[in-house]
């Protein structure tokens, strides 16, 4: 018999954590994390990881596993997620990361791993250089063209030669995709007072602490932190840094929102789960 795991997407702000903790109480069943900077251990507040109290009487996964020096990657969660799905009862997926959602749900393409010294090579190039070496790459933002380049220099082959090959399945399951799109005024002013309330919990602290760590990984990539940091740094203002951080989580959410619709196929999309019998999810 096939396994059912229930998988809760959505834009940032949108109450996936919440909506989780309810299910869980309702199937005994525990959370696992899929959101690509909440696995960051010195940044809860900023990534809105569950605080303890969420998490007291409800098994939670994959939340604050790596430290500020590491680069994650849809590779190392799956890796994690795997195994773990294999042994525990009642899983209920929840995160933003689309890719890492797609990947389990769809399958990954069988792209070799990267060794170490190629990253780094690569990482430590100026964007300008990757560019022009890729220059008839299909799509132009530094984080996929730096990708690209990596698979082309460990393999010889182009990254797309990897990508039109048939995917490998990595879980026989029954998955239950259910969707939180909220109307897009209501997700934004939910976008507003998310980072209000980020940072009266700490925020601003928390990436200092960060900073302190001369962190080289990818938390630094996390919706506000570039902002705090200029804050920090006295580059603009607080209320600069309120509004360019709201503008960029926005944004954010509005990317994730258009890759659920068009990327992953749900079995049940919610617009407002305080309407919601959470009993209505148990199939």
């Amino acid at each position: 018999m096939k396994q059912r795991i229930k998988v809760i997407v959505g834009p940032t702000a949108s109450g996936k954590s919440g909506l989780a903790l309810n299910l869980a109480k309702e199937i005994n069943g525990c959370i696992i994390n899929a959101d690509s900077m909440q696995i960051y251990k010195d940044l809860s507040i900023i990534t809105a990881r569950p605080t303890p109290e969420e998490e007291r009487g409800i098994p939670h996964f994959l939340y604050g596993y790596t430290d500020a020096y590491t680069q994650g990657s849809v590779h190392h969660w799956i890796d994690k997620v795997i195994p773990l799905l294999n042994e525990v009862q009642n899983p209920i997926l929840v995160g933003g990361t689309g890719l890492y959602i797609s990947v389990l749900v769809h399958g990954m393409n069988d792209i070799p791993e990267i060794p170490t010294e190629i990253r780094d090579f690569v990482r430590q190039m100026d964007i300008s250089e990757v560019k022009a070496r890729m220059k008839d790459y299909p799509f132009q933002d530094p984080q996929r063209l730096c990708r690209a380049l990596e698979v082309l220099l460990a393999t010889g082959k182009p990254l797309t030669y990897f990508q039109n090959l048939p995917k490998k399945k990595l879980i026989d399951a029954d998955f239950q995709i259910i969707f939180i799109n909220p109307d897009r005024k209501t997700l934004y002013k939910r976008c507003e007072q998310r980072f209000y309330q980020m940072i009266e919990q700490g925020g601003i602290q928390e990436v200092q602490n960060l900073l302190s760590l001369n962190p080289t990984g990818g938390v630094l990539k996390a919706i506000g932190v570039p902002e705090i940091i200029s804050y920090l740094k006295k580059e603009i203002t607080q209320e600069e840094m309120f509004n360019k951080a709201i503008l960029s989580t926005r944004h954010y959410a509005k990317r994730q929102v258009t890759w659920f619709k068009h990327q992953i196929k749900s079995n049940v999309i919610l617009s407002d789960i305080q309407q919601i019998d959470v009993k209505s999810l148990i199939q």
